[in-house]
């Protein structure tokens, strides 16, 4: 049994591919173009993000924020950037962006996939509304990946 595909945004960026990556992978930059992603707290300071990295992610969506303990699963520069988030010993999504080379720039692609599974992601499920806000966390999550992809052309673009 398979569950829901995954969501996926596109956009255009007049940048190289390892520049939205590397605006990308500094995961305590997310909050500059997320509506819902507030930043991050990575123990140790900045850094260049690796495969196994753990931060902090703060998010918001209404009046109450909550965090989520995340892993960096891939981090290829200029191609993939991708991590878990989750609670201890409950996957909650996998967020994941790829970067392709177009003509004046790069695509780049954002993807989540909801990882809630078994008894604790039920739970979960029935929860997170109470704590979130978010009641149709799908159609949150689409809206909110155009947001922060257009933040993220905007940004980078101008320079930022």
């Amino acid at each position: 049994m398979t569950g829901p595909a995954p969501l996926t945004e596109r956009i255009t960026v007049r940048v190289p591919p390892l520049t939205a990556y590397t605006a990308v992978s500094d995961v305590t930059r997310m909050g500059r173009w997320s509506p819902e992603a507030r930043g991050a707290w990575v123990p140790g300071g900045r850094g260049p993000a690796r495969v196994g990295t753990r931060f902090v992610g703060i998010n918001r969506a209404s009046w109450l924020p909550w965090a989520t303990l995340c892993t960096v699963v891939s981090a290829q520069p200029g191609v993939r950037f991708s991590f878990e988030a989750g609670f201890p010993g409950v996957a909650l999504s996998r967020w994941t962006y790829r970067f392709t080379e177009v003509p004046g720039g790069c695509e780049v692609t954002e993807e989540w996939l909801d990882l809630r599974s078994g008894a604790a992601g039920r739970l979960l499920t029935a929860v997170a509304p109470l704590v979130t806000g978010v009641v149709r966390r799908r159609e949150r999550n689409r809206a909110t990946m155009r947001t922060t992809l257009a933040g993220l052309r905007a940004a980078l673009e101008s320079g930022g």
